[in-house]
């Protein structure tokens, strides 16, 4: 199988897939991009070349793009997303399963909106083998979706920031980004955890439209070596996240909002 499945068509998306490692989990992930109902192009960023991201590349017929080591995530994400040169782009995490109607139904949503900006989707959790629909992250994240994007897109920069002001509700792995549209928008190497919460938030601001699809379609899976699991050990996340409570709130309020937030952490144990 490979991934010449456009029958010709010159494709819309674009998974740019970012690898780091060898991870087991990468083969399952590009399967599930092999299967989506509305085909495009793959392709694997990484910063941490070998024989075997390159085997797996070869695999399903996708280029591999190197790029410098150490020089952060921030950087190897703005590399990632340079890689795509269609519309619209998904920077797929190596471990995560996407649903084969992942970007059929993006896109439905995303393309009668020549202002759209990114389209994100519920998902599932896949901790220790076990798939969880349900947790205390999942259900915060969900109120304030629903509470926010009631009508399940917004152009309006008051609504869409009010969405991020009571934490991250948008899941990274989920995002399908209207590349053109993003301007010259790039990832902030001032944060290694919550790089994507800050993007969100500057991205808000922008003149266009965000889309949620309520339907779970990708799983994340979390592990001990995920970067969020190793974010929260390191008390990173914490710290990130008092930035971001601050660019929104004044400071008691921020602290407020960061020890309850916080109390979520725990759905990110296996």
């Amino acid at each position: 199988m490979t991934n010449d499945t456009t029958h010709g068509q010159t494709p819309e998306h674009t998974f740019v897939v970012m690898a780091y490692g060898d991870s087991p989990y990468l083969p399952e992930c590009l399967d599930s991009l092999l299967h989506q109902t509305l085909p495009g192009e793959i392709c694997i960023a990484t910063s941490t070349p070998s024989d075997y991201l390159q085997e797996q590349a070869n695999r399903i017929g996708a280029k591999m793009f190197v790029t410098e080591a150490g020089k952060g995530i921030a950087h190897d994400w703005n590399f990632a997303l340079r890689q795509a040169k269609t519309s619209y782009v998904t920077l797929a995490h190596q471990d995560d399963l996407y649903s084969p109607t992942y970007v059929e139904r993006c896109l439905d949503a995303m393309r009668p909106y020549p202002e759209a900006l990114i389209c994100f989707t519920d998902y599932k959790e896949l901790a220790g083998g076990e798939i969880r629909t349900d947790s205390l992250l999942l259900f915060i994240k969900r109120c304030m979706l629903h509470l926010f994007m009631p009508f399940r897109r917004s152009k309006s920069r008051f609504w869409k920031t009010r969405l991020l002001s009571l934490g991250c509700p948008i899941a990274a792995p989920s995002v399908l980004y209207q590349r053109e549209n993003l301007g010259d928008f790039q990832f902030s190497p001032a944060f290694t955890v919550n790089m994507d919460w800050d993007a969100w938030s500057r991205i808000a601001l922008l003149d266009g439209y965000f889309f949620f699809i309520p339907d779970k379609l990708m799983l994340h899976r979390i592990h001990p070596d995920s970067a969020t699991t190793r974010g929260i050990a390191a008390m990173r996340r914490q710290e990130e996240d008092a930035r971001m409570y601050r660019r929104f709130w004044p400071a008691p309020v921020a602290r407020v909002l960061m020890y309850l937030y916080s109390m979520s952490y725990r759905s990110n144990k296996i």
